[in-house]
Formats: C-alpha cells, sequence, structure tokens
C-alpha cells in the first residue's frame, strides 16, 4: 500500500515535468528542423528537395515536399520544418505504446517520460580514444536526415502489430491486427527502407524456425504473416531500382557537384566491407559506449520481466540491422553515405526507450525490495542515462548553433 501512495503521489511530478520537458524538445526541434530546411545549417534536406523537385527522388517524404512547394519556397520550408517537428512529437506517442507494451507495469506517465528521455539520448564519449557524437558513434537521434525521422515514428506500431500477430500465429490471425500491421510497416518502408531490409530476413528466419519446429502445422499463419510485408517489400524493389539505376547515380553525383561535397563518383551498387583486427575492436567499442544504459539494463532487469519473449524479438531486429551496418556497404556516389547503417539507427529510440523503461522497473523493484544493492544498481543506471542525456544535448544544442552533425 505504501508504494501504491508513493507511485500515485509521484505520477502528477512525473507528468508536468514530462509535459516541459516534451515542449523544450518540440521547441529544439523546430529550431533545428527550420535551420536544416532553410539551408542555415548543414543536412542532406536541401539535396532530397532538390531531388523531389525534379521528381528523381524515392519515398514518401518527396511526395510531401512536392504538395509543400505548390505554395511556393517561403511556405515549403517552414511547412517542411513543422512536419518533421510534428512527427517527432508523434513518435513520442507511437514510443510510449511500444514501452508500455513490452512494460506493461509501467504507467503511462513513466513510459511517455522514457519515451521522450529516449528522444534526446546520445552516446557516451571516450577522451582521447573515440569521441565521435555523429562520426564513428551509433546515434540516432540525428537531425539533418528526415527520411528517417519520419520513418522511426511508425516503427514502434510496426512491432506492436507484429508482435500481436505472432501471438496469434497459432490460432487464427486477426484482420484488425494484420492490417495494422502491414499499414505501420508500409509506411515505415515507404518512407525509408531500411528498416525493412532488417525487419524482413529476421522474420524470414522466424517464420521458416517455426514452420519447420511444428513441421508445417501453421503454415498459413505463416504465409500470412508474411505477405503482411509484400506491399513494403515491393516499394522496396521500386525504390532500389530507383537508386542503383544509371540516370538516378548522375543525378546524384551533379547535386554532390553543385553542393561542393567531394564523394565517390559513380553507379551506386552494393558490396561486402572487410573489417581488421583492430576496426571491428574499435566497432565494438563504438557499440559499447553507444548503448551503456540499455545494455546495463537489459542484463540486470530483463529477466524479471514478463514480456521477454517480445522483447527478444525486438532485439533480434537490431542485431540484424547492425550486422548489416557492420559488414555492408554501398558504392559509387553513395559510398560515403553509410546508407545501411539507418536500418539499425531508426531503432536508436526504441532501444533507448526500453532500456530507460527497463531502468524505470528496476527502480520501482528497488523501493519495492528496499535493498541497498538495489538502490546503488539504480543510482548507476542513473549516472549512466545522464551521461547518455548531456551528450545528446550537447549534440542538440551545437547543431542548433550553426554547427555541423559532423561532430
Amino acid at each position: 500500500m505504501d508504494i501504491l501512495g508513493t507511485k500515485k503521489r509521484t505520477e502528477l511530478p512525473l507528468a508536468v515535468f514530462s509535459l516541459v520537458f516534451t515542449a523544450f524538445l518540440c521547441y529544439k526541434w523546430w529550431k533545428v528542423f527550420y535551420c536544416a530546411c532553410t539551408g542555415l545549417v548543414f543536412s542532406d534536406v536541401p539535396a532530397h528537395i532538390k531531388l523531389a523537385l525534379g521528381h528523381n527522388d524515392y519515398g514518401l517524404s518527396s511526395l510531401l515536399i512536392q504538395l509543400f512547394y505548390l505554395g511556393g519556397e517561403y511556405f515549403a520550408q517552414r511547412a517542411l520544418a513543422v512536419s518533421l517537428t510534428l512527427n517527432n512529437l508523434i513518435g513520442l506517442f507511437t514510443l510510449a505504446l511500444f514501452i508500455r507494451y513490452l512494460l506493461p507495469r509501467l504507467s503511462p506517465v513513466e513510459a511517455f517520460l522514457a519515451s521522450a528521455l529516449a528522444h534526446l539520448c546520445g552516446p557516451w564519449i571516450i577522451p582521447g580514444v573515440q569521441t565521435g557524437i555523429y562520426l564513428n558513434a551509433y546515434n540516432g537521434n540525428l537531425y539533418h536526415n528526415m527520411t528517417v525521422l519520419f520513418s522511426r515514428s511508425f516503427i514502434p506500431l510496426s512491432f506492436i502489430g507484429f508482435y500481436r500477430c505472432w501471438q496469434q500465429r497459432h490460432g487464427s490471425i486477426g484482420k484488425k491486427e494484420w492490417l495494422g500491421f502491414m499499414l505501420a510497416f508500409l509506411l515505415a518502408t515507404g518512407f525509408k527502407p531500411n528498416f525493412a531490409f532488417a525487419f524482413c530476413p529476421a522474420l524470414l528466419g522466424l517464420l521458416i524456425y517455426d514452420f519447420v519446429k511444428y513441421k508445417g502445422k501453421y503454415l498459413k499463419n505463416e504465409v500470412l504473416l508474411g505477405l503482411a510485408v509484400v506491399p513494403a517489400g515491393l516499394i522496396c524493389v521500386g525504390q532500389y531500382a530507383m537508386l542503383f539505376s544509371r540516370d538516378f547515380a548522375q543525378s546524384g553525383n551533379e547535386i554532390l557537384e553543385d553542393m561542393g561535397i567531394e564523394g565517390v563518383q559513380g553507379e551506386s551498387s552494393i558490396a561486402i566491407k572487410r573489417l581488421s583486427l583492430s576496426q571491428a575492436g574499435s566497432l565494438a567499442l563504438m557499440y559499447l559506449r553507444s548503448l551503456l544504459l540499455p545494455l546495463y539494463t537489459l542484463l540486470l532487469q530483463l529477466r524479471r520481466e514478463r514480456k521477454k519473449e517480445e522483447t527478444g524479438l525486438f532485439l533480434l531486429v537490431l542485431l540484424v540491422s547492425i550486422l548489416e551496418a557492420v559488414f555492408l556497404t554501398e558504392t559509387g556516389y553513395r559510398a560515403n553515405d553509410g546508407n545501411f547503417s539507418w536500418g539499425s539507427l531508426s531503432l536508436y529510440t526504441c532501444i533507448f526507450g526500453l532500456g530507460i523503461g527497463l531502468l524505470w522497473r528496476m527502480i520501482q523493484d528497488s523501493l519495492a525490495k528496499k535493498k541497498a544493492g538495489g538502490a546503488l544498481l539504480c543510482l548507476i543506471g542513473l549516472g549512466l542515462l545522464l551521461g547518455h542525456l548531456m551528450v545528446g544535448y550537447y549534440f542538440i544544442w551545437f547543431f542548433n548553433s550553426g554547427g555541423s552533425f559532423y561532430i
């Protein structure tokens, strides 16, 4: 009863703090998106605008740009900045739903606060060793790439829809659940295909495993689950046919030259990276410092939670996306863009939202058990979170002050 009473007393202050923090984030987002859309800071938005107006860009953001520019450049730039800000705000709520789905013992306010904090987090830095926040870092809270920002708001809904269909695969998959999964996944892919490039291989592996384990008993539902990603898959085929065409390569090379960006010229294709031992060690350190809090709370708290299977499915997709980022690359004019990294970067807020939610659960368990050791572990977790937030704040401040994301 004391714990329940304490929780009720903290709900209102948490709600007020969440509201104020959300207002702060929206203000910062509006400033940086306005600067990016008007060309006051360096970003890839002008390139996307130029491609979209030339009708040789891909994705739903291209259609959005063309629509806004019907009202002229002045209107379009501000409308696009508002859309990006509203999209990030929507992402706070979709991620909160995802967190609460995986951690149902959290209140809506606690889940929303975890979501809001996750949208500011950045990677820890190691002075003298690894100090990059964008370069040589794993950081999905980037403000120059609008396609991944639009895409990531629908990713939490894609996972929730998938979880519900997956739970029903040995019975009857509901039409609403199937359509919800298909539409959310289609929207996320329509803005940027990289998440689909990680999710679809993971889904294929799961369906093959389920088929073999149950000897084809649930083949119909396994086929239905596979069909749910076909519309998004067709979008990927269309987008990549455009990206790897000679005309698009020529357009990309011309845009790089017009913007004064030195890049590798030529047509784009896909290649396998070859890593030395030192490069592999550097990558391992990069992901470790970038994911300190999620790794910490997953190791200490996940085993105590109810929905470990669903969390495991999410972590599987994240692992596939990271492996793609590590071992796959593009060549030609897109060689320096790190485009295979965006699948894992689009999941950044999800993994941090989950990590922060698990930290809240650690604190709840510590208060219930009243053990000194538990309190110490929670304080360490809060310290790790504070470090991520400080770096994330510095990153958005530096960008807003007229700097660059190349830090």
